[in-house]
Parts: structure tokens; sequence; C-alpha cells
């Protein structure tokens, strides 16, 4: 039983640790949010008003720019603070470093994936992901906290709590008027052209598009609260 009481007392460790990381160190150490807020921005935007339906590979190699540009912003405040004799300790150096590469080779990756076409990059990609690995990691980076284990396991463990969350919000809000738009827009984009003048708009019927554009005007008339 005893066990049992230590290992809760651990995730507990490890819980209020994530929600300190997220939530207090950034108010605590202002510097950090010259570099957050753009990020956080970003994210907030891009997650309720372009990726709420779902995410693009253009959406995702874009995202990526966010990882890349966090990965280099955290190698200048560790050569920085090499400079000024903070960091010393060679394995501290090189654990930090190596962390980096990860970080970056996940940004490039997302790249190189979406230039192939390779449909993963809309899972790996989301703005959402990429936003949780650079918040997590940059007080780490800007010597806020040390880098330690538990930080990477309470990343790892509790990155399941954050992406649901999130995706409750998303399923229980409702979309915005600009969400909307563009899935009317995509819907009309979606029906065949007609092959034109009398005799062919069966083609329509046969398809179905009339009646896929009607479904979709009435769902759309039952969301009074965005009109």
């Amino acid at each position: 039983m005893v066990w049992y009481i230590a290992a809760a007392l651990y995730i507990w460790k490890l819980f209020v640790l994530w929600l300190h990381t997220i939530f207090v160190l950034p108010f605590q150490h202002l510097e950090m949010l010259w570099i957050l807020i753009p990020a956080v921005l970003a994210w907030f935007f891009a997650e309720f008003f372009q990726e709420k339906t779902g995410t693009s590979m253009g959406n995702a190699i874009t995202n990526s720019i966010v990882i890349i540009w966090g990965s280099i912003d955290c190698a200048r405040q560790t050569v920085r603070l090499i400079s000024e004799k903070v960091l010393t300790d060679f394995w501290n150096v090189f654990s930090r470093f190596a962390l980096l590469g990860v970080i970056l080779a996940y940004g490039i990756s997302i790249i190189i994936l979406g230039w192939r076409g390779n449909k993963i990059v809309k899972y790996i990609g989301r703005i959402r992901e990429v936003t949780y690995a650079f918040v997590l990691f940059v007080p780490v980076f800007y010597n806020v906290i040390p880098f330690s284990w538990d930080h990477i396991i309470a990343t790892i463990i509790f990155f399941p709590v954050g992406y649901f969350v999130i995706e409750l919000v998303d399923r229980y809000t409702p979309n915005p008027r600009a969400i909307m738009e563009d899935m009317r827009e995509g819907s009309q984009t979606a029906l065949p052209p007609s092959r034109g003048m009398a005799g062919k708009d069966e083609d329509f019927d046969n398809f179905g598009g009339f009646e896929q554009e009607e479904q979709f005007n009435q769902n759309y008339q039952n969301y009074p609260r965005l009109r």
C-alpha cells in the first residue's frame, strides 16, 4: 500500500510542476513573455479560427516556424548563459543542446513531411502540439527552472490532459462566423460544375450536389447565435 501512496504523491508533484510551468512561471519571470506572448496569441487565433475543424498541411508547415524560431531563441539564451558563466557543468550544457536538437528536428521534420505530402503532419503539426512543446521548455532554456527528468516526464504524461481540454473547448463552443463561411465556400467549391444548359442539370441531382448544399444550408440555419 505504501508504494501506491508514493506513486500518487509523485504524480501530484509532477502535476503541480506542470501547472506551475504553464501558468505561474511566465508571470514571475516577465522576460519570458517577450517570446511566449506571440506564440500563445498565434496558438489562440489559429486554434479557434483556423484549426477548429482540422489542420491542413499548409497550416502544419506554417506552425513549424513557431517551434523553429523558439529553438533559435532558446539556443541564443543558452549561449548567453554559457558566456556569462551561469552554465558551467558539461552535462547540463550537453543535455540542453541535445533537447534543443530534438525540438529543432521536430520543427524541421514537419516541414519536410509536409513538403512531401505526408498526411501525418496534420496530426503532429497542429498548433496545439507545437505551442505546447514551446511553452513547456522555454522556462528551462531561460534558466528559470532546472533541466530535470521530472520536467520531461511531466511534459509527456500530462500532454493528453492539455490536448483533450482544448479538444473539449473546440467541440462545445460555437464555430466562429469565419469558420462557417469557409465551410460554405468549401462545400460550394466541392460541387461539380454544371455542364450547362437545359437537360444537363440532372447531373447535379444524380451527384447529390443540390441535396448536400441544401442540407448544409439547413444546418447553418440551426445556428442562430452565429448570424
